[in-house]
């Protein structure tokens, strides 16, 4: 059944994570209870369907929009919390592979110039 509003969103994707996370509720699965929720509701205000209503799109357009602000860590988690949606709605056959992007590593990785990767290695750049 689709949700009246993002109230009932927010139950919906509560209801569909508690069966699947186990862990203590005092640890990491209460943040990503928590997480999941915020997302919940934001996803409903866009496209008005709940968690059972989801799709491929109303994911990555939640990862690709409203996490590009976040640090890398934040958007790790972010990622972290719908990859476990997606496996609680036993969709990761299908899904996994579209929902691919720059938020699955925790920290992005810092390249170095030329110029720069010199100038740390103590030796002096020929001009």
């Amino acid at each position: 059944m689709r949700p009246a509003n993002a109230q009932q969103a927010v139950q919906h994707m509560e209801h569909l994570l508690a069966r699947k996370l186990t862990g203590k509720r005092s640890s990491r699965v209460r943040e990503h209870l928590n997480r999941a929720k915020r997302i919940a509701a934001i996803i409903h205000y866009q496209f008005q369907v709940g968690p059972y209503q989801y799709q491929v799109k109303h994911l990555r357009w939640y990862l690709a929009t409203q996490t590009a602000q976040l640090k890398p860590a934040a958007r790790y988690r972010h990622w972290l919390t719908i990859k476990y949606c997606v496996y609680a709605l036993n969709k990761e056959a299908h899904w996994m592979g579209v929902l691919q992007g720059s938020w699955q590593t925790p920290a992005t990785i810092k390249t170095l110039s030329n110029d720069e990767a010199l100038s740390q290695s103590g030796q002096p750049t020929s001009l």
